[in-house]
């Protein structure tokens, strides 16, 4: 229970109040005229029940030289303070309904926010629903930290996997031999690249086997002439020889050409008996000049047929090739060919060798025939094997022709796309087994199994939530529509249920002569449907309903700022038995009210069934530099009306106990005027002076109620007469009256006497 308030400095109005010498009861009701504090003195309360600074931050003194700083004395000795922007210690048992109450939870601007409905349901739920929804919340947030550390894993994971599903990275299988993978697709890539440039690189041609013919050479060696006279041509040779004349042979041969003659072309003597010109006919012979010319072409024949440059256009021809070859090895691994060109040199020498020896054999003894048909076949067999080291080398060249024709054609039909996706594969798989990756997914595998348990207690936190705010709300329905018909209400809350859109939130309509008003917009809507009464008074049923329901009720200070604001008489009736009703079962009703008239009726309801002990009136009065401060009230006296007030002026100075004289003086009028007001009621117009009024009485007719006054008309013409010096409206000098006691008794007495007596 909340005792005292013991100081206030620098907060809103309330900027250096002392409340040490009020305390506070069971009931404690606070007056104040709007706009002195009642508001301020509210959000303190609220701020203490909510441990909110803040609430007390923004309503610092604006011209004040105070800090904020508070002092509530508690039962028990307990205190709390607030000092640098901080409380002491909080008191949740303080249940504020106030403008933050309204704003917060039901409505502002005239719509009810999403927000607004998720404190209304907070606030609305009793203690085991609280507890339901605490654990709720717990296990909520707990899902979500471990759906965020899943994320959080997932996203630093994200760097890694780089286009590719984060479920296919996870998959990938380790590659041990990577990166040699990756340089041998890299290289094919650059093949790809340069498709163009090698297909067009040159291949290799084998080497033009050497043909051997050696027919012609033969058919000289084999040839022979039977009737050449040797012994003519060596006559014939001597002859020639003894001349030493160059060309003289051809000169001679010519000669003989021109047949057969009988005498000397040069000198005219006869040839008959000369032993020379036999010799000449047979020397000059036709065939055996034929057969001398073949043998002698037998020294150009040979080096033809067995040419050195066969060796040398092999080697050629080989060394091209080679190099070629040596140029695709970079793309193609392919064993060289070889040429045994020593070999071949080797069989070509030998071949030419046996050649020249038959030459000269025949150039010796050319009539006879030389060499056979073996010696032929051995020549041609030696050939041969000078044609297999060259065909063996061939067959090298044309393996290498097929490797690279194999190569070029798979060439073609290279994706290098698909080869960088295999390679983009491959550093992938290098990238997930790193230990940094295996670690993540470790921790990912974590994390994804705490999500799962997590979401399952989420589930089952949600599933005992709902079962008890379902039971909770249908009852808090009830209770708020049965408050709304005491209030008079039209309009009624059909059903009211939650949610988890967007957080946990309470979901209801409301409905109006059989239409539903829309929450927020729509037609009709809550903020011209309802009036300003309609809408507390759903702000205060809301509060009401959760405070009845509240099974801790016996331990809480219930606090109520300005409860009747906007309500009409019959609501304002109701909020005084529903106040008397909460009050009997909480442990404090605080009340800060306005109305000094409600005030008034709300303490004789309490004070029905209570001692007068048992609550205590204060009030907000205006101090120095219109700040506001605690003060007594006399609540009665602060109720009583004109007549009433000037009636208990004039028992207390004829008492001895009244403090102005001139105030007594200027009673005794207004005094009369509402007693005659009471005693006929609607028969004296309220406009009349005093002294009309009197005349109206006199001038009575039979039969008007009026006549029964005609017996003090007099007196009160006289009594008139002294009191009207003293009003300002008979008299403009009234101020400057001077009162004598006895004058003033006399006529007071009197005055006292036709209200008491009803006569002179």
């Amino acid at each position: 229970m909340l005792e005292r308030i013991n100081r206030i400095k620098g907060i809103g109005l309330l900027h250096d109040a002392d409340g040490r010498q009020h305390t506070f009861k069971k009931a404690t009701l606070v007056y104040a005229d709007n706009g002195v504090g009642k508001s301020t003195l509210a959000s303190i309360f609220r701020s203490c029940a909510s441990n909110d600074p803040d609430l007390i931050s923004r309503r610092r003194t604006i011209d004040g030289n105070f800090q904020p700083e508070v002092l509530l004395q508690f039962s028990n000795g307990q205190q709390s303070a607030f000092a640098n922007i901080s409380w002491s210690n909080s008191h949740p048992e303080l249940l504020v309904f106030d403008a933050d109450f309204v704003e917060q939870n039901v409505y502002a601007g005239g719509q009810v926010t999403t927000d607004q409905r998720k404190n209304l349901l907070q606030f609305a739920l009793g203690t085991s629903a609280v507890n339901a929804q605490r654990e709720y919340d717990q296990a909520d947030n707990d899902a979500l930290v471990a759906s965020q550390s899943v994320r959080d894993l997932t996203n630093q994971l994200t760097g890694f996997h780089r286009g590719v599903l984060l479920q296919q990275f996870r998959e990938l299988a380790e590659v041990a031999d990577a990166d040699d993978q990756i340089a041998a697709l890299n290289e094919r890539i650059v093949e790809a690249q340069n498709i163009g440039l090698i297909q067009a690189k040159a291949m290799p041609k084998k080497l033009d086997v050497p043909s051997f013919d050696v027919a012609k050479i033969f058919a000289i060696f084999e040839s022979s002439l039977a009737d050449i006279d040797l012994a003519a041509e060596q006559r014939v040779k001597q002859h020639l020889d003894s001349h030493s004349k160059p060309n003289l042979e051809r000169w001679i041969s010519d000669g003989h050409a021109f047949g057969e003659m009988e005498s000397c072309p040069y000198c005219d003597q006869p040839l008959e008996g000369v032993d020379l010109i036999p010799a000449y006919r047979s020397y000059f012979n036709q065939e055996y000049n034929q057969l001398k010319a073949s043998v002698a072409d037998l020294t150009r024949l040979v080096p033809i047929t067995t040419p050195e440059a066969i060796i040398e256009r092999l080697q050629a021809s080989f060394a091209t090739a080679s190099a070629i070859i040596d140029g695709w090895q970079e793309h193609v691994e392919m064993p060289p060919p070889e040429l045994d060109s020593e070999a071949a040199k080797q069989k070509l020498d030998a071949i030419r060798g046996r050649l020249d020896a038959l030459r000269l054999a025949k150039e010796a003894n050319i009539l006879e025939s030389v060499g056979s048909g073996d010696t032929k076949n051995e020549l041609i067999a030696l050939w041969d094997e000078l044609v297999v080291i060259v065909k063996s080398c061939n067959d090298g060249i044309d393996n290498a022709v097929n490797l690279i024709t194999v190569y070029k054609a798979h060439l073609a039909a290279v994706n290098p796309d698909g080869l960088r996706q295999a390679i983009a594969n491959f550093e992938l798989a290098k990238v997930r087994y790193q230990q940094e990756l295996i670690d993540l997914f470790s921790q990912l595998d974590a994390a994804l199994a705490q999500e799962v348990t997590t979401k399952a207690e989420k589930q089952n936190k949600k599933d005992a939530l709902n079962a008890i705010m379902q039971t909770t709300l249908e009852r808090y329905k009830d209770r708020i529509n049965q408050l709304l018909t005491n209030f008079g209400a039209q309009f009624s809350i059909p059903n009211i249920d939650f949610n988890y859109r967007g957080g946990l939130r309470s979901n209801y309509n409301l409905q109006m002569r059989g239409s539903n008003i829309e929450l927020t917009g729509g037609i009709p809507d809550f903020k011209t449907s309802l009036s300003e009464s309609d809408k507390r008074t759903l702000a205060f049923a809301f509060f009401i309903a959760s405070v009845e329901s509240d099974p801790d009720l016996a331990n809480k200070v219930i606090v109520i700022d300005d409860p009747m604001c906007s309500l009409d008489l019959n609501r304002k009736q109701q909020t005084r038995l529903i106040l008397k009703r909460v009050h009997d079962v909480c442990e404090q009703l605080i009340v800060l009210v306005h109305d000094i008239h409600f005030m008034r009726s709300l303490r004789d309801e309490i004070l029905r069934a209570s001692a007068p002990q048992n609550i205590t009136c204060v009030k907000l009065k205006t101090v120095v530099n219109r700040y506001s401060n605690f003060d007594a009230i006399d609540v009665d006296k602060e109720c009583e009306s004109a007549y009433f007030k000037c009636h208990r002026v004039l028992g207390e100075y004829l008492n001895g106990t009244a403090q102005s004289s001139m105030e007594v003086a200027r009673s005794i009028r207004p005094m009369l005027e509402g007693y005659l007001h009471r005693r006929f009621p609607g028969l004296i117009n309220r406009g009349l002076l005093f002294g009309q009024v009197i005349d109206a009485i006199n001038n009575a007719q039979h039969g008007s109620p009026l006549v029964h006054a005609q017996n003090i008309a007099n007196e009160l013409n006289e009594v008139n007469g002294y009191a009207g010096q003293f009003h300002h409206d008979t008299n403009p000098a009234a101020d400057q009256v001077q009162i004598i006691d006895g004058e003033l008794r006399r006529f007071v007495e009197r005055a006292v006497n036709v209200v008491h007596a009803g006569m002179a």
